[in-house]
């Protein structure tokens, strides 16, 4: 033993630097180890592992941003996306989800420079340990990266997670050297999904709650934060019990980071979730009809308008944002008055042809009708094209399926789960009463509201565009009286009760009357107007003598449609765009100046700089004094004539003038109506003109039209905010030759006076 120990004794005498050895060998693996890291990094940093953003990259990340339609009063009416994405401000954050978001994911944010060794080492040690779970080692920093760039790792061919693991660590070191914790927050919020294709913490405060996220409550920013990491596994409205379980979760960590307090967490942990929830689907939400509109002239202004670089904007990914004219409120009162009135005109309908298949009766019958619907059908088509014979394709039509289809007393998107067959389907549609109505600023010409159907997700032809078109009924009348007045008629000049006479145009027209008057009775012009009576227009018409000249009236008012020279033409035969007419009252309503609808104001791009601007565009149309009389003449289709039931029905007490109108056989209704300040339109028909309503009880435009009308006046004058006013219709300047006392007795008994025999 004693010799062992002196051979040790005598290893360590004659080795005096083994020690400085091993130390000097250690340390310089460690530093080759770190340059190698370093190298290793940097190798990373330069593609050695696939392709990797650049600064810019990083600091203008290629995100799909939703192009935005907002209202004039700054309402979100909706968006268009790839991508249902709406990019916001740090300062728009609600500070309950950024203290939620640290607490649940990075509790030492802002104690790290992207990589969080203490954690990464948690995670990684108890991920060996049975039973133990030590969480995520990612940062919300490494989290942004794998967001931004998720695509760039795929690129990158068949590389490992550890290589992505590696990536992710480099961007963000250099997302931590380029960006403030407040922006990385920022950023991160902006990129995350919600599922329901919503991107972005903008768009799931609108839809789940329409808000603002500088609007969410504790409790909500809670539930938002929850669903980050499992969008549908944390569906609130999928999966409510596990939704509140995870957002009591978070509130509980944002009381551990003080961000609420325990009292506040034991009363909001009880809650129930509330949702408002709102669809980013085109087809959901308000002025569905108006969107697509405002798509499809968005993308015609991209075709023509590029970029500065020359390429092409995007409307579903550059972020746009689009300021229209429509008033949201103005537009959500448009549609509830026309469910609620429809819900209840569609019942009437049923009642009156329960049992019977309305084309086949009336002046414009088709009796095999359905039978052409059937074979244009998509269904026939593919059947068709599989080889069916007739006999399979119509027991197929005529066999019975589970189905859903639009109806009023649905559910909230107008859905109803039924049984019918596919004939049954058609001869269904075929049905359903279809509708058109727009609202208009009288004096700016700014679109206030615009419906163009029942419901866009089953009607997705609108009818108000320039391109739909009807027959207009008797709201073509006022454009003969006014012509009449500008060749100086006067409201009290008498016409006679009779048929008309049209030497040289048509002898053979006679259109029928209402019988209010005797045959021969002298009437005065402003009383045929508010009776409507198509004699009296059609003795006008005659005494007038060229149906050309109501064509070019009606054009000087900006109606575009082809109007057809003919006598018939001042009872509302030609077909004409509900678009149209609502631009031509304004002439009416305006003091003779056409003011042109229009619905976009600018377009901006996602950075807020105006790319486009819109203005209002007048025209000098008809004499201030045509127009004028014409619209004390219409106050007395309100006030007495066909549309006297407005008023009370209503309680609308301020200046109106209008006119109702119908079409043969009850297959449109119409109404136009307006005040100073507004010019409304609406008609009600159906899809194809052989269907129809039974009678006028339902089918006139008093009935069908008016009602949709009168309680969208309503609802908008009563709203302070929409700023409607009571004002009276303004003289015109020169209002000299103007004579307002219409008693037209005086001119009666002068009349009579001159056929009594001399003495």
């Amino acid at each position: 033993m004693a010799k062992s120990k002196s051979s040790i004794g005598s290893f360590f005498k004659f080795n005096p630097n083994i020690f400085k050895e091993v130390f000097i060998r250690v340390q310089i693996f460690f530093w080759s180890f770190v340059v190698l890291v370093m190298l290793f990094f940097i190798g990373v940093n330069f593609g050695m592992l696939g392709e990797m953003p650049d600064l810019d990259a990083i600091q203008n990340p290629n995100n799909a941003v939703s192009t935005t339609i907002y209202s004039a009063d700054y309402e979100v009416l909706g968006s268009y996306y790839n991508e249902n994405r709406i990019e916001i401000s740090y300062e728009e954050l609600s500070p309950y989800l950024v203290k939620g978001l640290i607490a649940t994911e990075d509790k030492r944010f802002y104690n790290h420079s992207g990589i969080d060794l203490k954690s990464l080492f948690r995670a990684v040690t108890l991920a060996f340990v049975p039973g133990q779970d030590g969480g995520g080692g990612s940062t919300l920093t490494q989290q942004l990266a794998k967001n931004l760039f998720h695509q760039n790792f795929e690129k990158a061919g068949a590389l490992t997670r550890l290589s992505q693991k590696l990536k992710e660590w480099v961007l963000a070191a250099k997302i931590e050297r380029t960006f403030t914790k407040e922006e990385i927050i920022n950023l991160y919020l902006n990129t995350i999904g919600f599922h329901y294709n919503s991107y972005g913490i903008k768009t799931a405060a609108f839809t789940y709650f329409y808000k603002t996220p500088k609007e969410l409550k504790p409790e909500e920013a809670a539930l938002l934060i929850g669903m980050l990491n499992a969008p549908a596994r944390f569906n609130p409205r999928l999966h409510e019990e596990r939704a509140t379980e995870r957002r009591n979760l978070v509130m509980r960590r944002m009381v551990e980071a003080g961000a609420i307090t325990q009292h506040q967490y034991d009363s909001l942990s009880k809650l129930k979730i509330k949702l408002n929830f709102h669809n980013p689907d085109y087809r959901e939400g308000v002025g569905t009809y108006v969107r697509e509109y405002v798509r499809q002239e968005l993308k015609n202004w991209c075709d023509k308008n590029p970029k500065p670089d020359g390429s092409k904007w995007n409307v579903y990914e550059d972020g746009l944002k689009v300021f229209t004219t429509i008033d949201s409120r103005m537009q959500k009162y448009a549609e509830g008055a026309i469910a609620d009135h429809l819900t209840n005109l569609q019942d009437a309908y049923f009642k009156e042809w329960k049992g019977k298949d309305p084309w086949k009766f009336g002046s414009r019958a088709k009796p095999d009708l359905l039978d052409k619907m059937m074979k244009q059908s998509d269904r026939y088509q593919d059947l068709k094209a599989q080889g069916k014979s007739d006999a399979e394709i119509k027991k197929i039509f005529n066999t019975k399926i589970k189905m859903e289809v639009f109806n009023w007393h649905g559910d909230k998107t107008q859905s109803l789960d039924t049984v019918m067959s596919p004939l049954d389907s058609l001869r269904y549609y075929l049905q359903i009463i279809q509708v058109g109505f727009l609202a208009v600023d009288a004096k700016t010409g700014e679109v206030k509201a615009w419906v163009g159907g029942p419901n866009i997700r089953y009607f997705q032809l609108d009818h108000v565009k320039k391109t739909t078109k009807r027959q207009v009924g008797s709201t073509m009348k006022p454009f003969l009286y006014a012509l009449a007045l500008e060749r100086n008629y006067e409201p009290c000049t008498l016409v006679p009760y009779l048929a008309p006479e049209c030497p040289g145009i048509d002898a053979n027209w006679n259109p029928d009357g209402t019988g209010k008057w005797a045959e021969g009775e002298m009437v005065p012009m402003k009383d045929g107007l508010a009776a409507s009576d198509n004699r009296i227009t059609s003795r006008i018409m005659c005494d007038i003598g060229d149906p050309n000249a109501l064509v070019e009236f009606a054009h000087r008012c900006e109606i575009e449609s082809k109007l057809d020279a003919v006598p018939s033409l001042c009872l509302g035969t030609a077909d004409i765009s509900l678009y149209e007419m609502v631009g031509a009252y304004t002439c009416f309503a305006n003091l003779g100046t056409y003011s042109k609808p229009y619905f976009i104001k600018r377009i901006e791009d996602k950075d807020g700089n105006v790319l486009a601007q819109f203005g209002e565009v007048h025209k000098e149309a008809i004499p201030e004094k045509t127009a004028y009389e014409l619209t004390e003449m219409l106050k007395g289709v309100i006030n007495k004539g066909t549309a006297a039931r407005l008023r009370p029905q209503y309680g609308l007490q301020m200046p109106l003038a209008g006119k109702t109108g119908t079409t043969q056989g009850n297959a449109d209704a119409w109404f136009m109506c307006y005040n100073p300040d507004i010019v409304v339109g609406a008609w009600v028909g159906f899809e194809q003109p052989s269907v129809h309503f039974a009678s006028n009880r339902n089918g006139a435009g008093a009935a069908a039209a008016m009602p949709i009308v009168g309680a969208f006046l309503r609802k908008s004058f009563n709203d302070r905010a929409v700023q409607l006013k009571h004002n009276e219709f303004q003289a015109p300047a020169d209002s000299s030759s103007i004579n307002l006392n219409w008693d037209c007795t005086a001119v009666m008994d002068t009349i009579k006076k001159k056929l009594e025999p001399q003495p």
